[in-house]
């Protein structure tokens, strides 16, 4: 049993190493993606590309964001069962129901975008819906074929059509872009072009996905097939449900946030313009980093979820603690030094990254200080919400997001009308609205989960590393700041001083269980590197 433990570890861990190089590599593409295509499109052409893109992801998201969830949970279920035909079966219908749901979507935006161009008040947009439209269909396959790969704990497949995707919206986009206005082609059709590159990079990621299912062993082949087609379409909506009205609240909280800090900033006085700025100081400069470390640490809840499900599926509970558990220090060992870092150097990063735009910046370094406190509840939120869905609570992440917006938009509404709090109130009722979710899906997990998924001492070892790392990036800054010269190279030098500093102190400390370094891909060579070097002790046999 104890091996077996520690082969369903390596596997959830292994998987998390996957696929974390692969999301951090299409953040970096999409962030180099918009920029390029700012300047190709123009601003005005930009505009009618985010009204689609918005469009786009609403339908997305209540077509297809539950999949891969919702197949990766099931799936890992039927493999762990033995019920290898069973797998196969769920697969093929949840490709037939949410294609059509995905083609409805598809219908929706080519026969109705010039309705819906009319009424985001911008009819230019209608080019750009339509040419969005396939990737709608397309998004459905990606989702089916990750979820189908990842039930397997094979994340190879996901990794390699996340950077293909990234690359296909980038190159296509700008190339789209680029020959569409080389022929003289109007702005709504240069746009139209650029968001073209969205829709091809889906595709590319599809084809691959299609083609991973040829080079890679089909769990499906053998085995019992036990489960009916009205049991399995019924699982697939009873897990997939949940997921997507729960992205929907949060895409709705999203949108009405917008209106409302601008509307309630107003309201108590302030002119419209400073208020937008305001706004777009927050929203486009604070909350992408916000945004930042969740994003990058989602292929965690993306390994965790089936690992989970196979375990509970097996009845082996202790196995699921001590997989949780990985999560947790996996999460930990990332979320505390970012938060930490970002908050005391919010504003000589922003400076560094947006330079010219002082008055911005000045606006969004403190409000970024608060959100980094958001930072831990919200990598907590998916972890949790992974197991509870893991564990069959598929609702509970749902009700504690309603709960939790609930909350975020009443203290938003009292917040932002207060004169020495203004903007101030929008972080703060995002740490609110964080703290709530967190608080239901912490007490409806621990009525499942055992209590062998306690975290130790790593998280603490953790929080002292990234403390003695971020103050010595403090005390060197501060130094070059006095003595350093060109101010441009001063914080890229403490940020690269706090991240080593990290590393070595989170190893000497122990922050990082060497099991959890084995369980890595070429893991046992990296552990014996490292002893080499005495920042991990050998161990004793």
């Amino acid at each position: 049993m104890p091996n077996q433990g520690k082969g369903s570890e390596k596997k959830f861990l292994g998987g998390v190493a996957v696929l974390l190089p692969a999301t951090l590599f299409a953040k970096i593409l999409g962030l180099f993606y918009k920029i390029p295509l700012v300047h190709t499109v123009g601003v005005t052409g930009m505009a009618y590309f985010l009204s689609a893109y918005h469009v786009y992801s609403l339908l997305f998201v209540l077509s297809a964001s539950g999949l891969p969830t919702a197949l990766s949970l099931l799936i890992s279920k039927a493999v762990a069962s033995g019920e290898g035909r069973s797998a196969g079966r769920i697969l093929r219908l949840s490709l037939f129901f949410f294609l059509l749901l995905g083609g409805a979507g598809a219908l929706v935006l080519l026969c109705g975008a010039d309705f819906l161009a009319a009424r985001l008040s911008m009819p230019e947009a209608a080019p750009a819906l339509r040419a969005i439209a396939p990737a709608l269909v397309l998004s459905v396959v990606t989702g089916a074929l990750r979820g189908w790969f990842q039930g397997q704990h094979n994340m190879i497949p996901t990794a390699v059509s996340e950077v293909l995707e990234a690359l296909g919206k980038l190159c296509f986009g700008l190339l789209f872009a680029g020959l569409a206005k080389g022929r003289g082609a109007s702005l709504s059709e240069v746009a139209a072009a650029a968001i073209f590159g969205i829709t091809a990079g889906v595709a590319l990621s599809a084809l691959w996905l299609l083609l991973a299912t040829l080079l890679f062993p089909r769990g499906r082949e053998g085995g019992w097939c036990r489960i009916r087609r009205r049991q399995a379409l019924s699982s697939l909506c009873r897990v997939a449900l949940p997921v997507t009205m729960g992205a929907v609240v949060m895409n709705l909280v999203s949108l009405i946030d917008t209106v409302l800090i601008s509307g309630r900033l107003q309201a108590g006085g302030m002119a419209p313009e400073v208020a937008n700025a305001m706004y777009s100081s927050y929203g486009n400069l604070a909350v992408p980093f916000y945004n930042l470390i969740p994003a990058l640490l989602a292929p965690v809840t993306l390994a965790l979820t089936p690992a989970l499900s196979a375990a509970r599926a097996e009845r082996k509970r202790e196995e699921a603690g001590r997989i949780f558990g990985s999560a947790l220090r996996v999460g930990a060992l990332v979320t505390l030094p970012a938060a930490l870092g970002l908050s005391v150097f919010a504003r000589p990063l922003l400076l560094m990254l947006y330079r010219g735009e002082e008055s911005a910046v000045s606006v969004a370094a403190p409000l970024l200080s608060i959100l980094c406190a958001s930072m831990i509840p919200a990598v907590l939120i998916s972890l949790t919400g992974a197991a509870l869905q893991a564990a069959g609570h598929t609702m509970v992440p749902f009700f504690s997001m309603l709960a939790g917006a609930a909350f975020k938009l009443a203290v938003e509404v009292i917040l932002l009308g207060v004169p020495g709090v203004g903007i101030g109130g929008a972080p703060i009722s995002t740490l609110c609205c964080n703290l709530m979710v967190l608080t239901v899906q912490v007490l409806a997990l621990s009525r499942v989960m055992p209590p062998t998924a306690v975290l130790g001492r790593e998280p603490l070892r953790a929080l002292g590393a990234a403390v003695f790392a971020v103050g010595g990036g403090v005390f060197l800054y501060s130094l070059l700041e006095k003595y350093g010269g060109a101010p441009g190279w001063h914080m890229p030098v403490t940020l690269l001083l706090v991240m080593l500093l990290y590393m070595l102190l989170a190893l000497r400390w122990r922050a990082v269980q060497q099991e959890d370094i084995r369980s890595l891909p070429m893991g046992e060579r990296l552990c014996l590197l490292l002893q080499k070097c005495k920042l991990l002790p050998e161990v004793k046999k």
